[in-house]
């Protein structure tokens, strides 16, 4: 590790990660940033080995945390349940920023923090729109299947040098209709959408034994399935 990827970075980020975006809150590291997101895709790429997204979501999520888990994560708080509204329709875009505040009020209690988490949420959300490159790896997964997990997640370091994660998780079938739409202006009553929310804390010691060999197992998918983005 060398010195310049101990660093704090001055300026928020996001990456598209497999079909999920993670934003990084500035402050954060550049290795730290990396960890997050092979750490992420790992996770999700157990997870999509071990299970079906279309019939068993709720055990690919909790899978999914198991393999975090693995990779130095701990999970403070999970939560599987049917998204909906009665008043009106709600675009996807809120449910997946609404899914990563519960997570960070979870974890942090509330206070400005938490609405920093959601606030990198919406940039990471309203940025991917804007990244043409982006938005097409992202949507890449769409064209493969019927039914997506997708995650929103946001991520600090503190001043001590802890890792938080703030990650909500929305599920739901894809619609012809949708493909050619951003996900995230979906209506979120046009099909049965799922919301996971999972507030997470890294112990980078517990990955930096476990680096070597994540690196070595995602190969050429580090490179093909993480894309990083202005936000």
């Amino acid at each position: 590790m060398t010195q310049d990827t101990n660093q704090p970075l001055d300026l928020s980020s996001a990456a598209v990660v497999e079909s999920s975006l993670l934003a990084f809150g500035a402050g954060m590291t550049a290795q730290n940033r990396q960890d997050v997101k092979n750490s992420y895709l790992f996770a999700s790429l157990v997870a999509n080995k071990r299970h079906n997204q279309l019939t068993l979501s709720e055990a690919w999520f909790d899978y999914f945390l198991e393999a975090m888990t693995d990779c130095g994560w701990a999970v403070a708080r999970r939560t599987h349940e049917k998204a909906s509204d009665t008043a009106q329709s709600l675009k996807l875009s809120n449910v997946a920023v609404q899914a990563v505040q519960v997570a960070a009020s979870s974890l942090l209690g509330g206070g400005p923090v938490v609405q920093a988490l959601g606030l990198f949420a919406e940039k990471a959300i309203d940025g991917l729109g804007k990244n043409e490159e982006a938005l097409t790896l992202f949507k890449r997964s769409l064209y493969r299947q019927s039914n997506v997990m997708v995650g929103v997640a946001s991520c600090i370091e503190t001043k001590d040098g802890e890792v938080v994660m703030a990650l909500g998780a929305i599920q739901r079938t894809v619609r012809k209709e949708d493909l050619d739409t951003v996900l995230f202006d979906w209506d979120s009553n046009t099909s049965a959408t799922y919301r996971s929310t999972a507030a997470l804390s890294f112990n980078t010691q517990i990955y930096a034994k476990a680096r070597d060999l994540v690196e070595q197992r995602l190969g050429e998918r580090a490179v093909s399935r993480i894309m990083d983005y202005d936000i």
